[in-house]
């Protein structure tokens, strides 16, 4: 059976496919093999204050301080609590503080009532960065929580040398109650709570990735060391205070510098983040719109992020189309090739995300993960649509 010019095209374009699907992913671009630990050989590490901006979540703070309380840190530390003014002088507050473990190691200071000039966020790290005792600062907040006793140690061996240093932060799994009416219910909210976990990882896939390559982007917060030196010396949020949000963002993408950002992916270093609840997803996803107008380097970042939702997406109708076309002109080989394109392509992509996602052990079924991915385009125009319609001074810190 000769093969036309036509099938010939099918059939090269079915390749492309096939190739191109896996090629343009987050998942394709793997990061950096994972340093072992050994300790620290010796060398004296520096000595660190952990800032928890807290103010927006002062009691649940008060379940995960003994994680950052019992670190088996080979230097120095301290632990800086940054909580509202009416929560640090409750005496059922401060009493409940003063039972933790290693209660010695915990300052707190607080966010004044009212702050005119900048966002609550920021002002939480500018007045924790300036109560630090120490150089290093290692910044998160009251949703997080390290998953090790050694975050502490393998975040900080990236400080030689550098500037800031980025962790991996994860959505934590929660479990949900057994129940025949329940399940229908909590179902779905576990469905919400995989796409976060994916929708975090893929976005830290590519912002980690970034800054690997020599020049970092942004962070997905939560877990990031940096220089008070360096920080006090750049006029801290100078230039974006009137912005609501981003603190970790803004940081990130103002300081970063060539080769002064380090990375860090050892599974010691992870911290996990309490699920979004839907009014804290939607307003994250909303001021996202508008952080990230105001953020350097931002094309080249988008543009990769398109390439590969371009890809993506227009492979469906591409594949079909050419695979229709093929058996209604009877081209058999063509329309085999063009029917077999799509699932194979798909399949390696979903391959490499797997493994990617058992690389961070992010549990999530394989058949969830091309339905999310095509949804984050949907949902990116969702939320652009819910930011242009939105009140915009929600996200600045001058009300007028």
């Amino acid at each position: 059976m000769s093969l036309t010019t036509t099938s010939v095209f099918l059939i090269i374009a079915s390749i492309a496919i096939v190739i191109l699907l896996p090629l343009c992913s987050a998942y394709f671009r793997k990061l950096r093999r994972v340093r072992e630990y050994n300790g620290t050989d010796g060398i004296k590490m520096p000595s660190i204050s952990v800032i928890i901006s807290a103010f927006d979540n002062p009691e649940r703070v008060l379940m995960k301080l003994s994680s950052f309380l019992n670190q088996q840190y080979e230097s120095d530390y301290e632990v800086i609590l940054v909580v509202d003014n009416e929560k640090i002088h409750e005496e059922s507050y401060q009493f409940q503080l003063s039972q933790l473990p290693n209660k010695e190691r915990l300052r707190t200071t607080y966010v004044p009532d009212s702050s005119h000039y900048m966002g609550l966020q920021k002002l939480a790290v500018t007045l924790g960065v300036k109560a630090a005792r120490y150089n290093w600062i290692m910044l998160t907040d009251g949703h997080v929580e390290p998953k090790s006793y050694n975050w502490l140690n393998v975040m900080a061996r990236n400080c030689f040398g550098k500037d800031i240093v980025l962790g991996y932060t994860t959505i934590a799994k929660e479990k949900f109650t057994v129940g025949s009416f329940k399940n229908a219910v909590n179902a779905r909210e576990q469905r919400h709570a995989d796409f976060q976990r994916f929708e975090r990882h893929l976005w830290q896939l590519y912002n980690l990735r970034q800054a690997e390559q020599g020049l970092a982007y942004s962070t997905a917060g939560g877990n990031l060391m940096f220089r008070k030196s360096m920080f006090m010396n750049g006029k801290g949020y100078s230039g974006n205070l009137k912005y609501t949000f981003g603190e970790y963002e803004f940081l990130v993408n103002t300081y970063a510098l060539q080769d002064n950002v380090a990375v860090e992916t050892h599974p010691d270093s992870w911290c996990a983040r309490d699920k979004y609840t839907a009014h804290e997803f939607d307003l994250f996803h909303r001021c996202f719109h508008e952080t990230r107008k105001h953020l350097q380097r931002k094309w080249k970042h988008r543009m990769l992020v398109a390439l590969d939702q371009m890809v993506l997406h227009l492979s469906f109708p591409i594949a079909i189309l050419m695979a229709v076309y093929a058996f209604y002109t009877s081209q058999w080989i063509a329309a085999t090739a063009s029917f077999l394109s799509l699932p194979i392509g798909l399949f390696i992509r979903e391959w490499l995300a797997k493994k990617s996602l058992k690389r961070f052990r992010v549990e999530l079924k394989a058949k969830f993960i091309t339905h999310f991915e095509l949804y984050l385009l949907w949902q990116h125009f969702i939320y652009k649509i819910k930011y242009m319609i939105s009140d915009k001074t929600e996200f600045i810190s001058h009300k007028y």
